[in-house]
C-alpha cells in the first residue's frame, strides 16, 4: 500500500470513488472531514455528472470506467457506491489490484460472489467492508454498550422494522425508463433489507432457520413483493424483520427485548428509549411510565436539536462513524469494523427470503389485447392511460370499438387496464423510442401522459418532452392524428378579469415559471402543440379543459384544502368553479376523434360554472362530511400570507412560492366556454354536475391503504384545486 503524508507528516490513504449518485454526496463529505484521507478520483459512466461531482467536492481525476479509474489513479482505498448489480464486479477489480474496498450494500446478491470477495481480499492482503452503516448508528452504538453492560440481561427477541414512505425515494419514480432498484432481485424491497438484517442478525446471532411471508398487495407493479416479514431464529435469540409499503405510520426502528427489560431505538426521531424491569405495583408503573417515557424524549429532542445545531447530527450518521473505523483498521493492520461472518449471514439470508421470484417485465409489450368487439379501423395508442382521466377516456374508447393500446411505464400498476383486456406496453414519453415503437402502427394517439408530482425538472421534462417526442414519434411512424390534452392552466389569469369568459382565444401565460411546476411543463408543451397545429400529414387537436373532478377525486380539493374539521376555501362563496367531470372529458375525447372537422382545432371544456358555496352544500355538506366547518379565506388574507412567506424565504429557503400570479390563478372570478366544442362535436355533459357529484358524494367509500403509484407512461393523475398544478390530466 502506498500511501504519501499530510502537511502534519501524517499518513493519508488515497481514496476514490467509483459511482456519483446520491448517496456518493454523503461518502464525499465524510472523506473529505478526515486528516488520514484524501479523495483523489472519480468515475462514473455518466461523465458529466461525474465531473460536476469532482467539481462540487474539489476531486482532481475523473474518470468514465471503473478500468480508467484503475489504471491510471494510484489508489489505497475505493468506494463502491454503483447500482447493486455492480457491487461485485467493482470491488472484484479493485481487490484484484490490491485496493482496500469499502463497498455499498448489498455486498452482491449470492454467497458465492461475497465469498469470492473474501478470498480475493485476503489474497491480496486487503480489507473488504459493507456500509452496514446502522450498525454504527450514535443510538445503536449506546445500545450496543447498555446490552453489553448487561443491565438489561440477555437478549431474548430482535425486532427490526422499515414501513417505507415511497415519496423518501422520488429518484424511483423520476428515473428515465426504469430504475436499478426494480431490478434488484426481489424488488425495491431487496435493497433495504441488508440494514434490518445486519441489525436483527447482530443481536440475534447466527440464523439457524429463517421462516418468509412475502406478499403483494399492489403498490408495486407486475407483482413485486411489497410487504415482507421474517421470522429468524438465531443462535442467541429469536429475530423478526418487517419492510413495507403497506404499514403505516412510516416509522424505521430497532427493538430489543430481553431479560430484564427492553430498548427501543426510533431513526426517525434519533431516540432511545430504556424501559427496565420494574418491582412497583402495575398500578402504579401505569399511572407514571407515559410522564416518564415524556421526560425522557423531551431530553433527548432538546439534545438532539443542540447537536443539529452544532452541526453533530447529520444524515447517514453511522456512515460518518464507520468510514473512519475502516480506514482506522487499514492504517493499523486490524480486522475490519465488519466481521466477514455477519456479512455472509446477512447474503445467506437474503439470498433465502428472495429466492424463487419471477423477475418481472420491463421493457415492451406487458399485456396482449383481449378485445373482441372491435368496430373502427383506426388504432389508438394512449400515453396516460393508467391515470386518472386516462382510464376513462381508454373505457369510452373500448365502449365505442376502438383497438386500444396503453403506453404504460414499467413502474405502473396496470391492473385496471389488464382488466379491460387493452395491450399494455411499457415505456417512458421522455424516451423517444419506446414512444415511437408504442406509435408503430397506430393510427391515433391521445396524448395525455404529464409528470404530476416531483421535482420541477422531472414534471417539465415529461410534459414537453414527453409531447415532443409524441410528435417526432407521429411523424416516423405515419400517425394520422394526435389529440392532446392540455390544461387551463396555460392561460393568463392575471390578464382575465373577474366577470370575464375564458375562451380558445384568452391569453396564455406568459410567465409560468412563477406558477409551478406543473403550469410550467404544460405552457411549454402548449407550445409544442400548437406549432404542430398546422402540419399537413399528422393532424393535432388540442383539447383545454379546466378542474377534472369526478369518480374517486379529492372531494375538497376543488375549493381549497381540509384541516381537521376545517375546510378552507379559497375565494369567496360567490366565486365561480370552473369544474369538468372526468367522464365528460373522456367523451370529449371521443368526439374529437370522430369528427373531422376537429382537426388543426383548439377547444377549451368545462361545464357551466357552479359557486363555491353551491358545491360545499352539494357534495360536502349533503354528503358524508355534514360536520365540516368552512372558512373562507379573502384574497387580501392569502395575498398577505404571501409576502409573509415571501418574507421567509429571503431569510431561508423554506416553504412555496406564494406570489400574484399563482393567487390571481386560484381567485380570479372567471367563466369559461365551450360552445366551439359543443358546436362542432355536438358535446354536452352527460348529467348536472352537482347531481352527478353529490351522488358519487353519498356513496363514496373511504379509501383503505396506500393510493396506487403511477408514473410518466401511466399518467396516474389526482385532481387538485389548482390550475397550476398536477390533476389536470
Amino acid at each position: 500500500m502506498s500511501m504519501h503524508a499530510n502537511n502534519a507528516g501524517q499518513a493519508q490513504l488515497r481514496i476514490g470513488i467509483v459511482g456519483c449518485g446520491k448517496v456518493a454526496e454523503h461518502h464525499a463529505r465524510f472523506i473529505k472531514a478526515l486528516n488520514n484521507a484524501q479523495l483523489v478520483a472519480v468515475a462514473d459512466v455518466n461523465k458529466e455528472a461525474a465531473r460536476r461531482f469532482a467539481e462540487t467536492h474539489g476531486i482532481p481525476h475523473v474518470c468514465a470506467t471503473i478500468d480508467d479509474l484503475l489504471e491510471y489513479v494510484e489508489l489505497d482505498v475505493l468506494h463502491v457506491i454503483t447500482p447493486p448489480a455492480y457491487h461485485y464486479e467493482c470491488a472484484k477489480a479493485a481487490l484484484d489490484r490490491g485496493i482496500h474496498v469499502f463497498v455499498e450494500k448489498p455486498v452482491a446478491f449470492t454467497v458465492r460472489e461475497v465469498t469470492d470477495l473474501y478470498e480475493r481480499a485476503a489474497a491480496h492482503g486487503v480489507l473488504l467492508c459493507p456500509d452496514f452503516l446502522q450498525l454504527f448508528h450514535p443510538k445503536i452504538q449506546e445500545l450496543m454498550a447498555l446490552i453489553g453492560s448487561e443491565q438489561l440481561g440477555r437478549v431474548v427477541h430482535v425486532e427490526s422494522y422499515w414501513c417505507l414512505n415511497p415519496d423518501d425515494t422520488p429518484e424511483m419514480l423520476e428515473a428515465e425508463g426504469i430504475h436499478w432498484i426494480y431490478r434488484l432481485p426481489g424488488g425495491p424491497l431487496r435493497d433495504f433489507t441488508s440494514h434490518l438484517l445486519s441489525l436483527a442478525l447482530y443481536f440475534a446471532g447466527l440464523p439457524n432457520a429463517i421462516h418468509v411471508s412475502r406478499n403483494s398487495r399492489g403498490t408495486l407493479p407486475q407483482g413485486l413483493v411489497d410487504h415482507l416479514a421474517v421470522h429468524i431464529d438465531g443462535t442467541r435469540s429469536t429475530a423478526t424483520i418487517l419492510l413495507s409499503y403497506l404499514a403505516r405510520p412510516y416509522a424505521y426502528g430497532l427493538r430489543v427485548l430481553c431479560e430484564k427489560g427492553a430498548a427501543e431505538v426510533n431513526f426517525d426521531t434519533q431516540t432511545l428509549l430504556v424501559h427496565h424491569q420494574t418491582f412497583l405495583p402495575r398500578r402504579i408503573v401505569s399511572a407514571t411510565a407515559n410522564f416518564t417515557e415524556s421526560y425522557r424524549l423531551s431530553v433527548q429532542a432538546v439534545s438532539n436539536i443542540v447537536h443539529y445545531l452544532r452541526g453533530q447530527l447529520v444524515p447517514y450518521g453511522g456512515m460518518q462513524v464507520l468510514i473512519p473505523r475502516f480506514y482506522d483498521s487499514i492504517l493499523h493492520s486490524k480486522l475490519p469494523p465488519i466481521s466477514r461472518e455477519l456479512v455472509t449471514a446477512v447474503i445467506r439470508a437474503e439470498e433465502e427470503i428472495f429466492s424463487g421470484l419471477t423477475p418481472p417485465c420491463f421493457t415492451g409489450c406487458y399485456f396482449p389485447s383481449a378485445q373482441t368487439a372491435i368496430r373502427h379501423a383506426d388504432r389508438v395508442l394512449v400515453t396516460g392511460a393508467n391515470g386518472y382521466v386516462g382510464v376513462q377516456v381508454v373505457k369510452a374508447l373500448i365502449d365505442n370499438g376502438y383497438y386500444v393500446r396503453a403506453l404504460v411505464r414499467p413502474t405502473s400498476v396496470s391492473e385496471r387496464l389488464q382488466q379491460l383486456g387493452v395491450e399494455v406496453v411499457l415505456g417512458d414519453v421522455r424516451r423517444l423510442e419506446d414512444v415511437s415503437a408504442a406509435a408503430n402502427g397506430m393510427q391515433v394517439i391521445v396524448h395525455l401522459a404529464a409528470g404530476m408530482k416531483g421535482s420541477q425538472e422531472f414534471i417539465v421534462d415529461t410534459c414537453v418532452r414527453g409531447t415532443q417526442n409524441v410528435a417526432e414519434a407521429a411523424a416516423v411512424q405515419c400517425v394520422k392524428r394526435v389529440i392532446y390534452m392540455s390544461s387551463f392552466s396555460v392561460y393568463d389569469f392575471a390578464k382575465l378579469h373577474d366577470g370575464e369568459v375564458i375562451t380558445e382565444t384568452s391569453l396564455l401565460e406568459e410567465e409560468p415559471e412563477s406558477r409551478g411546476a406543473y403550469s410550467l411543463g404544460k405552457r411549454r408543451a402548449e407550445d409544442v402543440a400548437l406549432s404542430h397545429l398546422a402540419d399537413s400529414t399528422t393532424l393535432w387537436t388540442i383539447l383545454r379543459p379546466s378542474l377534472i373532478v369526478g369518480q374517486r377525486h379529492d372531494l375538497f380539493a376543488p375549493v381549497g384544502a381540509k384541516v381537521g374539521n376545517i375546510l378552507v376555501c379559497l375565494g369567496r362563496p360567490r366565486k365561480r368553479l370552473l369544474l369538468v367531470h372526468v367522464e365528460d372529458v373522456a367523451t370529449a375525447v371521443l368526439q374529437l376523434l370522430q369528427n373531422k372537422h376537429t382537426q388543426g382545432q383548439v377547444y377549451t371544456l368545462s361545464h357551466p360554472p357552479i359557486t363555491v358555496r353551491e358545491y360545499v352544500d352539494a357534495c360536502i355538506r349533503r354528503g358524508r362530511s355534514q360536520d365540516v366547518r368552512v372558512f373562507y379565506v379573502p384574497y387580501f388574507v392569502a395575498r398577505l400570507g404571501g409576502w409573509m412567506a415571501a418574507l421567509v424565504q429571503k431569510l431561508a429557503p423554506l416553504g412555496p412560492s406564494i406570489n400574484r400570479r399563482r393567487l390571481l390563478s386560484l381567485y380570479r372570478d372567471a367563466g369559461a366556454n365551450s360552445a366551439l366544442l359543443q358546436q362542432h362535436t355536438g358535446w354536452q355533459p352527460a348529467d348536472a354536475l352537482l347531481e352527478c357529484l353529490h351522488r358519487e358524494a353519498e356513496r363514496r367509500v373511504p379509501v383503505v391503504g396506500p393510493p396506487m403509484p403511477g408514473g410518466v407512461g401511466g399518467g396516474s393523475c389526482e385532481a387538485s384545486p389548482y390550475p397550476d398544478s398536477a390533476g389536470q390530466q
